[in-house]
């Protein structure tokens, strides 16, 4: 096989180290399943020396470093010889030692670089950014890189390539501002969560902007553990193109155990987990792993998905709690008030692109708490960005909680800073909430304008499994923003709280 993969391979473990983790700032050492990945997707036509390989998808166990080989790639698209220059005559050595074959395909860098790291909202692009910051940065790179690639500007955002020649992005899979974008590389990480439509929508975007740029060859990395079937993931949507005799420049790259373990024997369940995980069982604890598998709590559909990467059907979340949109309107009293002094809530979507600020209080209708999203003057005030939320709020010096762990709470510093006091609820506290809030809502003891963003996001909203039994609002699968329903959900526990005792039946 005519690839620039074996150069790609000798360039990688001479200038990068490993990111983050328990072997961090460590060589690397490429394994030969990674490795042959690598060979065969910069594959090069045997006359022209064109990329043959367009679209890549690698799926692997979860923990088997996915991101990491992902980061690896995204830093040779950025600064290595990634694109057909020549064919290597006798004697052509590399700048970094790499002695090619006659006739082998010999690489330049890409004139101009745009290297984006996507993935869900709630994943905040981080995986694969997180390692390649780490892999560049001045103060955890080799010292090889170092030398012979100074000036290399790494930040939270972005990193800027010396001497004007592009950057590396992590983006969310919520940004469409790259929808006109000229991509060389793009990583898609993590796409069996992307299920709403709008994710399927930037993945097409993405993939056609790839097309612009005929001379740097843009391509695609999709990384993922196996789907749930059924869920229409792009993952799902991938293979299906992968099994089709239809598809064109696609490498997949897909390694599971077999169906035909018996799992409920742990001798058997742990030579599944090496089947696996490959190379990668060599200093994967299984041990553990093979446990989960008894843990009465678990499925044994997640055991096969995330750790035998196994497309599997998922068991979905029936029990009681999402609401239906004919509960939340009989809840619509367009001319209800609050008495009182509102609480104050503010929440933010994960990668900061939207905020809501929204109140509760004791209801003019009796027994009822008063639910909005309010802003100035009272009415919608759920905004992109951020920026507005943190000026009107400061500017009047207002009492306002947000939900630990969310976005919201990064913004904490400048809150305060522009004059507005802050409390955080706890994680327990808001999972909590999520269970009365619902309760409420069903039982008729909530009341609502009727407000745009808070009709849409309330019916949407679905379960994520949180900690001792609770559950809170789950971002990634819920079917529109659900901003103004995590800030409803506080704020109603916080109205609670205020009157002394819970209302109506509490």
């Amino acid at each position: 096989m005519l690839s620039l993969g074996w150069a790609a391979i000798s360039w990688i473990e001479h200038y990068l180290v490993h990111g983050p983790g328990d072997v961090q700032g460590a060589p690397i050492e490429l394994d030969d399943e990674y490795a042959a990945f690598v060979i065969k997707a910069y594959e090069v036509h045997p006359e022209t020396g064109a990329r043959l390989v367009r679209r890549g998808f690698i799926s692997r166990a979860k923990g088997r470093a996915k991101s990491e080989l992902a980061a690896m790639m995204a830093c040779y698209e950025a600064l290595g010889p990634c694109r057909f220059d020549h064919w290597a005559v006798e004697g052509e050595v590399s700048e970094w030692g790499y002695r090619y074959e006659v006739g082998e395909p010999v690489g330049k860098p890409i004139k101009y670089v745009e290297v984006l790291c996507v993935a869900t909202e709630e994943n905040q692009a981080g995986n694969t950014y997180d390692n390649i910051a780490y892999m560049l940065g001045s103060e955890s790179c080799s010292d090889a890189l170092a030398e012979d690639y100074p000036g290399i500007d790494v930040g939270l955002t972005r990193v800027i390539l010396p001497d004007a020649r592009g950057s590396i992005e992590p983006v969310s899979s919520a940004d469409s501002s790259k929808d006109g974008g000229k991509s060389t590389f793009v990583v898609a990480d993590e796409t069996h969560l992307w299920i709403l439509p709008r994710l399927k929508r930037l993945h097409s975007t993405m993939t056609r902007n790839l097309l612009k740029r005929r001379l740097a060859s843009g391509w695609m990395l999709e990384t993922s553990t196996m789907y749930g079937a059924g869920e229409k993931s792009v993952a799902e949507g991938t293979h299906d193109y992968a099994k089709s005799s239809r598809r064109s420049a696609l490498l997949f790259d897909h390694q599971q155990a077999s169906e035909h373990w018996d799992l409920e024997d742990r001798e058997q369940r742990l030579k599944a987990l090496a089947e696996s995980y490959g190379p990668a069982a060599a200093w994967m604890d299984l041990e553990p792993i093979a446990d989960y598998w008894d843990d009465p709590q678990e499925s044994h559909a997640a055991f096969r998905r995330y750790f035998l990467n196994q497309p599997v059907p998922m068991v979905e979340d029936v029990t009681p709690g999402v609401i239906s949109p004919s509960d939340w309107q009989k809840n619509l009293v367009p001319d209800a008030g609050m008495v009182g002094t509102p609480s104050l809530v503010l929440d933010a979507s994960p990668m900061l692109t939207r905020a809501a600020i929204v109140a509760a209080g004791a209801s003019t209708v009796e027994g009822r708490t008063h639910i909005e999203i309010t802003g100035s003057k009272g009415v919608l005030d759920s905004r992109p960005g951020t920026q507005w939320a943190i000026d009107l709020l400061g500017s009047n010096g207002a009492e306002v909680a947000v939900v630990a762990g969310s976005a919201a709470e990064s913004l904490v510093p400048k809150l305060e800073e522009a004059g507005a006091y802050v409390t955080v609820m706890s994680h327990a506290d808001y999972a909590a909430a999520c269970v009365r809030f619902v309760a409420a809502v069903t039982a008729g003891l909530v009341t609502q304008r009727g407000q745009r963003d808070l009709d849409e996001a309330v019916p949407t909203g679905v379960k994520r499994t949180a900690d001792e039994g609770l559950w809170i609002w789950g971002r990634i699968k819920s079917g529109s923003d659900i901003t103004a329903l995590v800030g409803a959900t506080a704020a109603f526990a916080l109205a609670e709280s205020a009157a002394n005792a819970p209302f109506g039946v509490w």
